[in-house]
């Protein structure tokens, strides 16, 4: 379950580099920026079971929203709960390294997400095997193509059912056939 209320992100928009450290050394009580209110008076409820979508022009705060329910971004005002695991694939290769392999960066992954050595040894079979990236798993991630990074990024997040699955544009990347896929987990896990 998530429950948002009265949510709201302002970021502060600096004239120019020097203003920012002006205003640390006035001990902010010198404000020479611009509020810039990216989101504002946001509440809903999402229940167990439920899924949503939000829409919206370039610039809406979509991003923002979800980085701020995954717990990656602090609001400016307004509350969020939420009950059960989550797992978040926001920008494409968030925590993932470039020289380590594959495999590497799945453990890592799944580190984040809270699972010890044994469960991640366990899920590491399935991992590679939803993702169809066996042969490159023990390569570096920055020999994959994007696609392959989502494939990654996505069967690791979901390797274990999340009770909250967060996904922002990322299956936007990649091949038909493997959105297909994804969309047929997240199913699965809805009807779970």
């Amino acid at each position: 379950m998530i429950r948002i209320r009265d949510l709201g992100k302002c970021y502060k928009r600096y004239p120019r580099r020097a203003a920012r450290l002006g205003e640390w050394l006035s001990g902010r009580r010198w404000h020479p920026y611009e509020e810039r209110w990216v989101l504002r008076g946001v509440s809903f409820d999402v229940e167990p079971g439920e899924a949503v979508g939000i829409v919206g022009a370039n610039g809406a705060g979509k991003s923002t929203l979800l980085k701020i329910v995954a717990g990656t971004t602090q609001a400016t005002t307004g509350t969020v709960t939420l009950d059960g695991r989550v797992a978040a694939l926001l920008e494409l290769g968030l925590g993932f390294h470039a020289d380590f392999s594959g495999r590497q960066n799945a453990v890592m992954g799944c580190q984040m997400l809270g699972l010890d050595g044994a469960e991640i040894a366990a899920l590491l079979p399935a991992i590679s095997e939803f993702a169809e990236l066996a042969e490159w798993m023990d390569q570096p991630l920055r020999n994959y193509s994007t696609g392959m990074h989502m494939r990654l990024a996505f069967s690791v997040a979901t390797a274990r059912r999340p009770d909250v699955l967060i996904v922002d544009e990322a299956l936007a990347v990649g091949d038909a056939y493997f959105q297909h896929k994804s969309m047929q987990r997240i199913r699965a896990f809805r009807a779970a």
